[in-house]
């Protein structure tokens, strides 16, 4: 679910002009980061904590976190593809369990605007119902979330679909949706902050 102008300008603003100053080699393709910085991490407000519990389900407003991870895609001369598909937490020395899910809800907040090819979030609709189907139907199979990860194209995917994104947007996503980051064609590095309650 893409909520969008959750946040904020002049916060957005801030933690955009923050997240630039830390960037270290922008000749790679990516950079990911733990970062605690009290301007990047003010943009998990209210607004945001509380969209994340709603649809979560939860009954009180989830706490903001002491430190998000920052993921920034820089621009890249090859050509735009369509990414594969995974799922969170599916490290297989994690160890994670399927059921009951390793978190309630992820989100990313996107920090700056995120045209088409530019670096956006791919998801497959649908996805984490097929594969809540696919992992209940065969528990033996599949008890952990990297044997669902590593099966994940056998649940028949639905054509995937690329975000696009202004700067404040949230994308609030299920445990088991499929997704991917995907290429950067565009002129700017693409930044967001990751976060899972």
């Amino acid at each position: 679910m893409l909520v969008s102008d959750l946040i904020t300008p002049k916060i957005v603003e801030r933690a955009h002009r923050a997240l630039i100053a830390q960037i270290n080699d922008p000749s790679s393709h990516s950079h990911h980061e733990f970062v605690n910085d009290p301007t990047v991490l003010a943009c998990f407000g209210k607004e945001v904590c509380s969209a994340a519990a709603a649809i979560a389900g939860a009954r009180t407003r989830f706490a903001p976190p002491k430190t998000t991870y920052t993921i920034t895609v820089f621009p890249n001369p090859d050509p735009w593809h369509w990414p594969a598909p995974h799922i969170d937490h599916a490290l297989k020395e994690d160890a994670h369990l399927i059921f009951p899910p390793p978190f309630l809800v992820g989100c990313l907040i996107y920090v700056n605007s995120v045209p088409v090819h530019s670096g956006g979030t791919v998801v497959w609709p649908g996805s984490h119902r097929q594969l809540e189907v696919l992992a209940s139907a065969h528990p033996h199979e599949y008890k952990y979330m990297w044997e669902l990860n590593r099966d994940i194209t056998q649940a028949s995917l639905a054509a995937p679909a690329e975000i696009t994104a202004r700067a404040g947007d949230v994308l609030f996503y299920h445990y088991l949706c499929a997704h991917s980051g995907s290429t950067n064609t565009g002129a700017e590095p693409r930044f967001a902050l990751n976060h899972k309650w």
